[in-house]
């Protein structure tokens, strides 16, 4: 197809050229056909002189044919014989001056060929041809786009609106030149007049804007110029627009402002702010979510929905206070004393317990008995709790089929800290089995029995169970999949007996054993001393020394791995951030841990926890993060 027909003039064009391709062709006789298939085949091998002088032949012959036309001055432009080309589609525009396609790409050619004032004066009289029309303006700036003259082009589309008398004209081709042009600011006014126009398309200028707001100069413009039409025309689609600006950002304060002001404009009664808290909740801005889940419940909220928010509160109340901050590395928190998790989560319980008490038989005191549940279990080891727990869970008339699967993967977890892996096992294949299962549960379930074939000295099993896994990185299982499967696969080199007593240690731990799980680690060390496990048995080790309360004793083991090990590690960067963390946390030493941090600054620069062990010093020390 010609140049005219490739360029973005639209699709009317290319089926013209299409329908006059197959009528001249059909007319032509044998010898011209040839000629014509001759050229083409040199075109297609790159023998451009050669293709046009047998379409200069052809058109001699039939000047008034488009395809012979297309083929000899595309020949030119490929061949920059731009002069040639030119003089060609001249002697074409004296059968047809009043083309406006012509014109267009007589300028193009011309502009190809350095000759801008002319190119602009083509352009010029491809629109003055029908100067109210909105095609000659669309013509004109996607040449002047296929040229890269993009300002130009906008300035077209502009000009066009006015000339047309129609200020709503173009507003999608121009806000996608200026996002090209890195106006940011530009190209939201232009999305700002769609959206105008079109209140209900909201969720489509989100999806353009999300183009360039991603960075950081392109949200600051458009948080700037919606703030500004705010400022002139408070609506509600606006305020939505910019509370969303706002969570691209991960501004979640901003964003709970702007929301107050939803819910207040729509007459929400506080469901606005409710689906507000449940989305930073999901984005893990716990504290953020707290707070609204409870400003939602200060507004006249429907009956319905009170339940929901007090649930999602209770939630984020237990994040909070297991500070499960996703955005800083918190060793600690999987780290320290039990004792601590009663303590720390005796108020989340609470509320969960009230939400039971107060609607009974409902989704939502399901759910709050499977969280209490699920404290019992991870957070206070009470395993004879948790089982009682999650049979009321199933007991519940409301149970969720998808909360009923989540019980069940529990009890695989709780069963395997019984040692009773038979029926452990079968809880977890009951999950796979479960027409209703979510891809996220099935994984778990692999990698639970993924596991128990790991602590049963099953190597090869546990591997192939891994390799079936695609965890997703948000959920909390997806971190325990990834350090099980780097753990086998490096260490599948090293002496078999290392890994499998490593398992059996492992499982002893799952048992909250952990006197005997740090003994068999320590002798693993002992006996396999150039093992490459003996980093994640000293780890390991220290780790169960912490949730002990043995403090001094897992520095030791810490301290062994950074002198007799110091040379084969590549683990002493956590060993000195846990030291660290043991001192600050466990210990109360502020300067000691300081000092530890900076040794780890000092010693392991290039290390992944530089970062956050340069945020405790500043905390430590009393200084703004």
């Amino acid at each position: 197809m010609s140049v005219i027909c490739r360029s973005a003039v639209g699709s009317a064009v290319a089926i013209l050229c299409a329908v006059l391709v197959a009528g001249t062709l059909h007319s032509q006789t044998p010898d011209v056909q040839a000629k014509f298939r001759l050229a083409q085949g040199f075109e297609q091998a790159g023998e451009l002189e050669r293709a046009a002088e047998l379409y200069r032949d052809l058109l001699r012959k039939e000047q008034g044919n488009v395809t012979f036309f297309d083929g000899l001055q595309r020949m030119y432009v490929q061949l920059k014989r731009y002069d040639d080309a030119i003089g060609v589609i001249r002697e074409r525009l004296k059968m047809l001056p009043n083309d406006p396609t012509l014109h267009g790409l007589l300028g193009t050619v011309q502009y190809r060929a350095g000759r801008e004032p002319e190119a602009m004066s083509a352009w010029q009289h491809a629109i003055s041809i029908a100067p109210e029309s909105q095609q000659s303006y669309r013509l004109v700036a996607n040449l002047m786009i296929e040229n890269r003259l993009l300002d130009r082009a906008a300035e077209i589309y502009r000009k066009g609106r006015v000339a047309c008398h129609d200020p709503q004209l173009f507003t999608i081709e121009l806000a996608q030149l200026l996002v090209a042009s890195m106006d940011y600011a530009g190209a939201t006014e232009e999305f700002l007049r769609w959206l105008a126009q079109n209140p209900a398309q909201i969720a489509f200028v989100q999806n353009r804007l999300a183009a360039f707001t991603y960075k950081d100069e392109g949200r600051v413009a458009a948080i700037r110029i919606v703030q500004a039409h705010l400022d002139d025309q408070p609506t509600l689609r606006l305020y939505e627009l910019l509370a969303w600006l706002h969570m691209e950002g991960k501004d979640f304060d901003r964003s709970f402002e702007v929301y107050r002001r939803i819910d207040e404009l729509s007459g929400a009664n506080g469901v606005a702010l409710l689906g507000f808290a449940d989305r930073v909740f999901r984005e893990r801005a716990y504290g953020v979510a707290s707070r609204a889940y409870s400003e939602a419940m200060d507004r006249p909220l429907p009956a319905q929905r009170v339940p929901q928010a007090r649930y999602g509160r209770a939630c984020a109340l237990k994040e909070l206070q297991d500070a499960a901050d996703s955005g800083a590395v918190r060793v600690w928190t999987r780290l320290r004393p039990v004792d601590d998790a009663r303590t720390r989560l005796t108020e989340a319980v609470t509320a969960f317990a009230k939400i039971v008490e107060e609607y009974p038989q409902t989704e939502y005191s399901a759910k709050s008995q499977y969280q209490i549940g699920l404290i019992q279990l991870r957070h206070f080891q009470d395993l004879n709790s948790a089982s009682r727990t999650f049979q009321m869970v199933l007991a519940e008339p409301a149970v969720t089929p998808s909360v009923r699967i989540d019980v069940q993967l529990r009890m695989g977890e709780l069963l395997t800290a019984r040692a009773d892996t038979i029926n452990a096992v079968a809880a977890l294949r009951t999950v796979l089995s479960s027409p209703g299962a979510t891809p996220d549960q099935t994984d778990e379930a692999q990698l639970r029995l993924a596991e128990i074939a790991f602590f049963n000295g099953h190597i090869d099993d546990a591997v192939k169970l891994l390799a079936t896994i695609s965890t997703n990185v948000q959920n909390d299982f997806a971190n325990d999949a990834i350090e099980l499967q780097v753990l086998l696969q490096e260490n599948t080199g090293g002496p078999p007996q290392a890994i499998m007593q490593y398992g059996r240690a492992e499982f002893l731990a799952r048992q909250h054993r952990n006197s005997e799980a740090v003994q068999l680690l320590t002798d693993l060390v002992q006996t396999f001393p150039g093992s490459p496990l003996v980093d994640d048995a000293l780890l390991r080790a220290g780790g169960l020394l912490t949730q002990a309360g043995l403090y001094q004793e897992a520095i030791a083991l810490y301290d062994r791995l950074l002198t007799q090990f110091h040379e084969q590690s590549k683990m002493l960067d956590r060993a000195l951030f846990r030291m660290g963390e043991i001192y600050q946390f466990g210990l109360a030493q502020p300067a000691t841990a300081i000092s530890t941090y900076e040794r780890l600054l000092s010693e392991q620069a290039q290390s992944v926890l530089a970062n956050e062990a340069r945020k405790r010093i500043r905390a430590l020390r009393g200084e703004s993060l």
